[in-house]
């Protein structure tokens, strides 16, 4: 449970820590916190893991760069695209992969999950339509309801986030190789 728990504070720490930085003070505090969150989260799971995954090395620097950024500009503007940006670029690399027959996903996770070629091409294409969803509804509530409205979009996209990707497992069980663990997992034997 503990490493649970440290997983999810890894994960969504970072986003937390900005909506309620912005909540409480205004916007630039909570991309202070945002930054500081990504660099504790990055630090912890190195510490965890002796490693980095991928997936969060590049979340991450999209959101180190645009909040840096965001705070020398002192325009929102920088954080609010790099959101955009970073869900339009998964949506693509989903696209791409589905299109060209080698799921994006595959390589990312394949030490976490054991799955069929047609699970993973399924998974990559439901990611790459929540990615592109999550740009789309980015731009339209920013645009139309502004930064502080944008702040809660983001937390609660995150929540969605969480939910979405364990909705996922049932897919994962249908799709499982058959030395995979009943939700689709890797089984490692010692």
């Amino acid at each position: 449970m503990r490493h649970f728990l440290l997983s999810l504070g890894i994960e969504f720490g970072p986003t937390f820590l900005f909506f309620v930085g912005a909540t409480l003070y205004d916007f630039f505090v909570g991309v202070w916190w945002l930054i500081v969150g990504t660099c504790v989260s990055l630090s912890v799971s190195l510490w965890r893991d002796r490693r980095i995954p991928l997936f969060a090395l590049i979340a991450s620097g999209f959101v180190l760069l645009s909040g840096v950024v965001t705070l020398y500009t002192q325009n929102p503007f920088w954080i609010v695209l790099e959101y955009a940006l970073y869900n339009v670029a998964f949506a693509s690399a989903m696209a791409i992969g589905y299109f060209r027959g080698t799921p994006a996903l595959k390589p990312l996770f394949k030490t976490m999950f054991d799955l069929t070629d047609r699970g993973w091409h399924i998974l990559s294409l439901r990611w790459g339509g929540f990615f592109l969803l999550c740009a789309i509804l980015s731009e339209v509530v920013w645009k139309a309801y502004g930064e502080e409205t944008w702040v809660t979009y983001r937390f609660v996209m995150t929540i969605i986030l969480g939910a979405f990707g364990f909705s996922q497992f049932f897919l994962a069980r249908r799709h499982r190789t058959p030395t995979a663990s009943p939700w689709g997992l890797r089984v490692y034997k010692d």
